[in-house]
């Protein structure tokens, strides 16, 4: 693979495991070094993931890259702020940031738009919009001292449609915050040559995906696989590709825009 980010310095959040390893080890056979945040990592022994080492950043280091790993709550803003001095500190600077950290930890039947109780609202906002927030902030410091940057942030199909059910709102309300968010700071950071963007991805085939949606329902995945026009269910690598087509020089007139990786999901 062509080492496009040789001499760069890349932090994906919770990459421990799943869609952000993925990120990380494709930035790190790019040439990148690596950050590696997590807030266990060691999180893909709970879902008997596969690595061919005892955690991503040794799996970034056997690839030849620099590589640092810091367990942190990016919901928290201080600990945010300490991870990436922690980060220039140790690896100099900062080009890339992917925030990958967030996800959905709600019950179906509590998270519909008009009852979703006050909890299960800030934790979701908290989990996924204020920690793509406070990363966002804490990385534009060094990235306008040294006015160049690349900043992925990562929604979701839940960001760009809602449910018809009006189940699971609070993921989908904080998910198109980050669209939102995107925007409003690829306006501002481009004048500092630093390209914001986004993903979207749908339905991806990670072992915690498979394990705890599909395993238990029994003609599930098949019925999913009917509502995706090109008949399967995205892998981590198909959002790394977009990754890298962000992060190098390929994307370099591409600002504020949110790519959908769905398998035509939503059509649009």
């Amino acid at each position: 693979m062509e080492q496009k980010l040789k001499g760069k310095v890349a932090l994906v959040t919770g990459a421990g495991r799943g869609i952000g390893r993925a990120y990380a080890l494709r930035l790190a056979n790019l040439g990148a070094d690596v950050a590696i945040n997590d807030i266990d990592l060691h999180s893909w022994k709970q879902f008997d993931e596969k690595l061919t080492a005892d955690t991503v950043v040794d799996e970034v280091k056997n690839l030849g890259r620099r590589s640092i790993g810091i367990e942190c709550n990016v919901a928290d803003k201080k600990e945010v702020d300490a991870m990436f001095q922690k980060i220039l500190k140790e690896l100099g600077h900062i080009d890339i940031l992917i925030n990958n950290a967030g996800g959905l930890q709600v019950r179906p039947e509590t998270s519909y738009a008009s009852t979703v109780p006050e909890d299960d609202l800030r934790r979701e906002m908290d989990r996924n919009l204020m920690s793509c927030i406070f990363c966002c902030q804490a990385a534009s410091i060094p990235m306008k001292a040294q006015k160049s940057g690349r900043i992925v942030n990562i929604s979701s199909q839940a960001g760009l449609k809602g449910a018809p059910d009006g189940f699971y709102s609070s993921y989908g309300v904080a998910k198109a915050g980050i669209i939102a968010y995107t925007r409003y700071l690829a306006g501002e950071l481009a004048h500092f040559g630093i390209n914001v963007n986004c993903i979207a991805p749908a339905f991806i085939g990670t072992a915690r995906l498979m394990q705890r949606s599909f395993s238990a329902e029994p003609g599930r995945y098949e019925a999913l696989l009917k509502t995706i026009p090109l008949g399967r269910v995205g892998t981590p690598e198909d959002c790394a590709k977009v990754i890298e087509f962000l992060v190098t020089d390929l994307s370099d007139y591409i600002v504020g825009q949110c790519i959908s990786v769905c398998g035509g999901v939503i059509l649009f």
